[in-house]
């Protein structure tokens, strides 16, 4: 398994975007993602040449696009997310993670969940064509949760889109926002599993402040811990991954304080994990 790593909504003030690449680079990892809306005004050249510069490969492009709307709207949304594939391809990569949808408490549930799937299941169509592939995870970020927030959600949909250039993202450490066991997850997830994202978390401690946390389901507060600290096993994750003949890339998400330490730890923990 290769592994890569991705430092998201960086603090402002403090590293330029071109410093967070340079960052990983010197990490030796074996390539980035990269999330349009922090790239949105670069040109892929730039993109390319960037990537070129650093010696690190776009392994894939993040993009949102909200696909749970009413049947009027789904067309412009479509059209929205042909674009952004177009651009995945012209800065050179053949992965692009959508973000698919907003939850709306005035729409019923199940109309969200049917305009969504019709437009992924465009968008893949669209993949298809370009030969690359759309990829979406059992996601923890709350306006998505409601509607693919389980692995058997993931899974579900990923099914009735029913498109090889639709695949799946397993994120270990999303399952805790949800109260969904991450073993559990990945078993009903597997069969669709063409990436994983790697990330853990700690209950917050009563008195606790922190900048960045994540609100559960179950109303808890999780913060973003170094691989090795938090709830979820991740050497047992791995294990599990290579149990069940995992090849593709790993990519190592970290949302709390001090990433110039803990990153570095956490690409050596994983390492560990590969070669033990």
């Amino acid at each position: 398994m290769k592994q890569l790593f991705q430092v998201e909504r960086s603090k402002p003030g403090w590293m330029s975007r071109e410093d967070v690449l340079t960052f990983y680079s010197e990490l030796k990892v074996d390539g980035m993602e990269l999330m349009h809306d922090y790239w949105h005004d670069c040109s892929p050249e730039q993109l390319q040449s960037l990537s070129d510069r650093l010696g690190l490969p776009i392994t894939c492009y993040v993009v949102f696009t909200d696909l749970a709307v009413g049947k009027a709207e789904l067309p412009n949304r479509i059209d929205e997310g042909r674009k952004l594939l177009d651009r995945t391809v012209a800065i050179g990569t053949s992965r692009a993670m959508i973000v698919p949808a907003v939850f709306k408490s005035d729409m019923p549930i199940a109309d969200q969940r049917r305009s969504m799937v019709a437009g992924l299941r465009a968008l893949a169509e669209h993949a298809r064509s370009l030969g690359i592939t759309l990829l979406a995870e059992n996601i923890d970020y709350p306006p998505v949760r409601p509607l693919m927030g389980r692995g058997s959600q993931a899974r579900d949909i990923c099914a009735e889109v029913d498109s090889p250039a639709f695949r799946l993202i397993y994120d270990a450490g999303c399952s805790l926002a949800v109260g969904e066991d991450p073993f559990q997850a990945l078993e009903v997830m597997a069969p669709y599993v063409a990436h994983v994202h790697l990330k853990n978390s700690r209950l917050m401690k009563l008195g606790e402040a922190a900048e960045r946390f994540t609100v559960s389901d179950a109303n808890q507060r999780f913060v973003s811990t170094p691989l090795r600290e938090g709830i979820v096993d991740i050497g047992r994750v791995v294990a599990e991954l290579e149990r069940i003949g995992y090849k593709g890339l790993i990519l190592i998400e970290y949302q709390g304080e001090d990433p110039l330490n803990v990153l570095p730890q956490d690409v050596q923990y994983l390492r560990g994990l590969q070669h033990a």
